[in-house]
C-alpha cells in the first residue's frame, strides 16, 4: 500500500507543543507524526511550552502547487514522506536534506519503518479542528448510547470538513513567490521539495525598532537566538506607508484627496508588485491579498507581532480607499470574505487576536469598518452588489459576535443622562469629531494678511 501524504518527527521529546495549521497539541512519547494531510499548503511549528516559548515553524505544500504566473510546480514522484529532525541544541524542527549522505540514509530508513510506526498507533491522523466528540467525552464521560455516538461523529465530520474549507479560505492566496518574496530562498528537503521557515521572532525593518531584544529574551534557548540571528532573513513585508498616499509632486487639492481616499497609494501598490512578476493587475492583487493571508496566519500560529502590524497597515490602506471600492471591485470583494473569515478564526489564537494589540483591542478596525461603510453607502453611487452584500455580512457578523454598530447614524451623539443620585447632565459623544470636521477636528479660518504680516 501506498502510504497517504504523512509528516514523521521522530526522536520529538514528550510535552513538546505541535501545532499543524490550527490544531495544537502536547506530544506523548508514542507520538511520530502525522498522516493523511490534504492536499495544499501547511504549516508546522513546534515550541518548547504552550505560551512562555519561542515557536519556529515551516511552511510547505502537499501536492501540486500553482505559482502565481499559474505554473504547476509538482513534486518529486513518490509518497510524500516529510521528514523533520529535532535538534536539540536550538530546540526546533530541522528539515533533512539532501545534502548531506547521513541524512538520506537516516530518510530511507524512516520510510521502510513507516509501516511499522503506522500500526503501533505513532502516527495522529490530521485534523483540522480538534473532534466535538472527544470534547463530549471529556465532559460528560466516554459512556454513551449507539446513536448518540453515531450523531456525534456525524458532527465530527461536518465539523471536520467546515475546518477544511475554512484553512483553505485561509491560505488559497499563497504560492511559492509570495512566500519566496516575503521569508527568503526555500530550503529544499531531503525529497527536494521546498520548505520556508520562520519564528515568532522573525521581524520586518519596519518593525524591527520595537522588537529589539526579543531573541535574547529568556523565552529562547542560546541555541536557538543563535540560529535565529544566524540564518533567519527579515521578513520582506510590503512597503505600506499611511503617512503618504500621494504620487510624488502633488500639491494642494491632489494631495488632500490622497489623505482622504487612499486608493491612489493601493494602486500604486499593486501596479509595481505586477511590474515585478510580469502577471497583471491580478498578480499585484494576488500578491496583497497573500500577504493578508500570510500575516494573520503568523499572528495565530506564531503570535508574530511584526505580522500583526503588518495585518493592521495592509487593512487601513484597503479600507480607507474610496475610487478603489469601484475600479478594483474583485479584490475588495475578495478582501471583505477573507477578513471575515479570519475574524471567524481570531479566537484561536491564544487569548483572542485583539487582546494582542493591547488596550486598543479591536477599536482601530471598528473604526476602518465604519470609514469605509460611508464611503461605500454615503460617499459612492453604482458600487456593485456583491461587494455590498459581502460587506452587509461581515456587518451583521460583527454587530451579532462583538457588539460592534458601523452605522454612525444610529448613535445618539447628544442628549440627557439621568445620575444614580437623580441629577440630570447633557453629555455629548465626540469620538467621531475627527471623521466629520467638528469640534477640535473643525476647519480654523485664517487670515492671510494677518498671517503674511507676521511672517515678515
Amino acid at each position: 500500500m501506498s502510504p497517504s501524504p504523512t509528516i514523521l518527527l521522530p526522536h520529538l521529546p514528550p510535552k513538546t507543543l505541535v501545532g499543524i495549521d490550527l490544531i495544537t497539541f502536547a506530544s506523548t512519547p508514542n507520538f511520530h507524526g502525522i498522516r493523511d494531510l490534504p492536499t495544499g499548503w501547511h504549516f508546522l511549528y513546534t515550541g518548547t511550552t504552550e505560551s512562555l516559548s519561542l515557536r519556529c515553524g515551516w511552511w510547505f505544500h502537499v501536492g501540486d502547487s500553482e505559482d502565481l504566473d499559474g505554473t504547476v510546480i509538482s513534486p518529486n514522484v513518490g509518497p510524500e514522506v516529510l521528514i523533520w529532525k529535532w535538534d536539540t541544541n536550538t530546540e526546533s524542527l530541522a528539515p533533512m536534506t539532501a545534502a548531506t549522505d547521513a541524512d538520506r540514509q537516516e530518510a530511507m530508513r524512516y520510510r521502510a519503518n513507516l509501516g511499522a510506526v503506522w500500526q503501533a498507533g505513532g502516527l495522529f491522523r490530521y485534523r483540522s479542528r480538534v473532534p466535538l466528540s472527544s470534547v463530549l467525552a471529556r465532559d460528560h464521560g466516554p459512556g454513551r448510547r449507539a446513536p448518540e455516538a453515531q450523531r456525534s461523529h456525524a458532527r465530527d465530520e461536518a465539523n471536520e470538513e467546515e475546518g477544511r474549507d475554512d484553512w483553505f479560505g485561509l491560505t488559497d492566496r499563497l504560492s511559492p513567490a509570495v512566500l519566496t518574496r516575503i521569508v527568503g530562498d526555500a530550503q529544499l528537503d531531503v525529497n527536494g521539495q521546498p520548505r520556508w521557515m520562520l519564528t515568532s521572532a522573525s521581524t520586518a525593518r519596519q518593525d524591527s525598532d520595537d522588537l529589539s531584544g526579543l531573541v535574547d529574551s529568556a523565552q529562547a534557548s542560546d541555541g536557538l537566538a543563535e540560529t535565529i540571528e544566524r540564518e533567519e532573513s527579515v521578513l520582506s513585508l510590503l512597503p505600506v506607508d499611511l503617512k503618504k498616499t500621494w504620487r510624488e509632486g502633488a500639491v494642494g487639492r491632489e494631495r488632500t484627496e490622497g489623505a482622504q481616499d487612499r486608493s491612489w497609494a493601493l494602486g500604486d501598490l499593486i501596479d509595481r508588485l505586477s511590474e515585478n512578476d510580469g502577471g497583471g493587475a491580478r498578480s499585484g492583487e494576488a500578491q496583497v491579498l497573500g500577504e493578508l493571508q500570510f500575516t494573520f496566519l503568523m499572528v495565530l500560529t506564531l503570535m508574530n507581532y511584526s505580522c500583526l502590524q503588518q495585518w493592521k497597515r495592509l487593512l487601513e490602506l484597503i479600507l480607507t480607499c474610496q475610487s478603489a471600492i469601484k475600479d478594483r471591485e474583485v479584490f475588495v470583494r475578495d478582501v471583505l470574505r477573507l477578513l471575515l473569515l479570519q475574524l471567524k478564526r481570531s479566537d484561536d489564537v491564544d487569548g483572542g487576536l485583539f487582546d494582542l494589540d493591547g488596550e486598543e483591542g479591536g477599536k482601530f478596525l471598528r473604526k476602518l469598518l465604519m470609514k469605509f461603510r460611508i464611503s461605500l453607502y454615503e460617499i459612492l453611487d453604482g458600487v456593485s452588489p456583491a461587494v455590498k452584500a459581502e460587506f452587509e455580512r461581515l456587518e451583521a457578523w460583527v454587530k451579532n459576535e462583538y457588539d460592534w454598530e458601523l452605522n454612525r447614524v444610529a448613535f445618539v451623539r447628544k442628549g440627557i443622562v439621568q445620575l444614580e443620585d437623580g441629577e440630570e447632565v447633557e453629555l455629548e459623544m465626540n469620538e467621531d469629531d475627527e471623521d466629520d470636521e467638528t469640534g477640535e477636528y473643525a476647519p480654523l479660518v485664517v487670515d492671510l494678511e494677518e498671517t503674511t504680516d507676521i511672517q515678515s
